[in-house]
């Protein structure tokens, strides 16, 4: 399958030109593993406020928070944008891993693109519907009374609760349940223990660590690392 590869001319000392092939399942694996390290660290500022000795924050995203109130505005800031930046390189990951199990079982791969698609479009809204959650908390505490000032930032995420429901079916559960089947089905040529390399298993890990006071991100993110860990042994082997 020559067509995976980039080629790339050279000029080298000697004046001759050189071929340097390029596996663009490989260099689109790293992109996919950076932009999961970089989602998964946009999560750490939802949950913990920096400070040492401050615990994690264990409840559900975008429940308000007494240190919102005690952390600059910036901290929500980085939490969008850090999202915002490593999103698009673990949906390219995710469209190339369908590009592979294509060649070999079409239906999946097409189940795993639309996953991919819904995800796309609900993934950030929700993201930043929980920092925008944060900021407003922070303008209206101390302005309003608490309850008037918790229905506002409830108020504020009254129209991501569709959104983030589909988000958490598609990333999480079918994204998962499809690249588990087409590991064990043999439509990846990766070791079947690789079926374990999914956001499910990076949850089944991380929430337990997070409740403990562990600060190493979600496990969204770092289950799109592992997806893109996948794609370049995969794509090695292409």
């Amino acid at each position: 399958m020559a067509h995976v590869y980039q080629r790339v001319w050279r000029q080298g000392r000697s004046g001759r030109h050189r071929e340097v092939r390029m596996n663009r399942y490989l260099v689109v694996g790293m992109i996919g593993l950076l932009s999961g390290i970089l989602c998964a660290r946009a999560d750490v500022p939802l949950a913990w406020s920096g400070r040492k000795g401050d615990p994690v924050d264990a409840r559900s995203p975008g429940k308000p928070a007494a240190w919102w109130t005690e952390v600059p505005e910036t901290r929500f800031d980085k939490a969008f944008w850090l999202s915002c930046i490593g999103q698009p390189g673990t949906y390219l990951t995710m469209w190339m891993l369908a590009a592979l199990i294509g060649s070999r079982n079409p239906a999946l791969a097409l189940a795993l693109k639309i996953s991919t698609f819904i995800g796309a479009y609900t993934g950030l809204f929700f993201h930043g519907s929980v920092c925008a959650k944060a900021v407003v908390y922070r303008r209206l505490a101390g302005k309003l009374p608490e309850e008037d000032a918790a229905a506002a930032v409830d108020s504020v995420g009254k129209y991501a609760k569709l959104p983030s429901l589909v988000c958490a079916v598609s990333l999480l559960f079918a994204a998962t349940a499809i690249m588990a089947s087409a590991v064990l089905r043999g439509d990846l040529d990766v070791p079947k223990w690789m079926a374990l390399f999914n956001p499910a298993a990076a949850a089944a890990i991380l929430v337990p660590l997070r409740r403990c006071g562990v600060k190493l991100g979600g496990a969204m993110g770092i289950g799109f690392s592992l997806f893109a860990i996948v794609l370049m042994c995969a794509g090695a082997a292409v």
